[in-house]
């Protein structure tokens, strides 16, 4: 009984911790005359190496659906490296003026991956993918949108055979996202989407 409570009292935790999304919105945003965005490299606080160019690309295509063309990643990752910069924790080295100078571009896409994680212990099964980005002005600096969103997927078994059944499953599940890379896809979709829900389209 002891070990029940105690799961249920994570996954109760767990649940208290996702809290609700807050944006930032400038009305300076709605007034941009260049709509067009450069993603670019995002920063990574977990420990899966494939997570920022996965959310990265996420957040491209969440861009794109509201309405605000994206520069081509391969070409601004091209420009960023003739400015020393190769990954998303370099970009403070650089102020957004020159940043946007090299781009040609006004809207600069601030991205940082705080978590990405895939536990499987078992009788608890927890997927969570956080992202927050941050669009801003190269000219001036202002940021004009700010938000951050989560995907989450926890699940608690208290039969030992369903445990049993859901580690292998879910394990098997981790191989093939891993072989497609494609890791925690409906999670990260969702992380991606939320963070930019506020976003006014174009």
């Amino acid at each position: 009984m002891t070990g029940r409570r105690s799961l249920a009292l994570l996954l109760a935790a767990c649940c208290a911790c996702a809290g609700k999304a807050a944006y930032l919105v400038s009305p300076a945003l709605r007034t941009a005359a260049d709509p067009r965005v450069a993603v670019l490299p995002f920063d990574n606080e977990s420990t899966d190496m494939s997570a920022p160019g996965i959310m990265r690309k996420l957040a491209a295509e969440g861009f794109e659906r509201r309405g605000y063309p994206v520069l081509d990643a391969a070409e601004v990752d091209t420009k960023l490296s003739a400015l020393g910069i190769s990954e998303g924790g370099q970009l403070p080295g650089l102020k957004p003026q020159d940043i946007g100078r090299a781009l040609g571009v006004d809207l600069l896409c601030y991205g940082d991956v705080e978590d990405f994680t895939f536990q499987n212990l078992g009788f608890l099964i927890r997927k969570n993918v956080t992202l927050h980005v941050r669009l801003v002005s190269a000219s001036t600096g202002e940021t004009l949108y700010e938000g951050t969103g989560s995907g989450k997927d926890v699940k608690v078994f208290f039969n030992r055979e369903e445990a049993k059944y859901a580690f292998v499953e879910q394990m098997a599940e981790k191989v093939v996202s891993n072989i497609f890379k494609v890791p925690l896809k409906r999670e990260a979709g969702i992380s991606a989407d939320n963070a930019l829900a506020s976003l006014p389209r174009r």
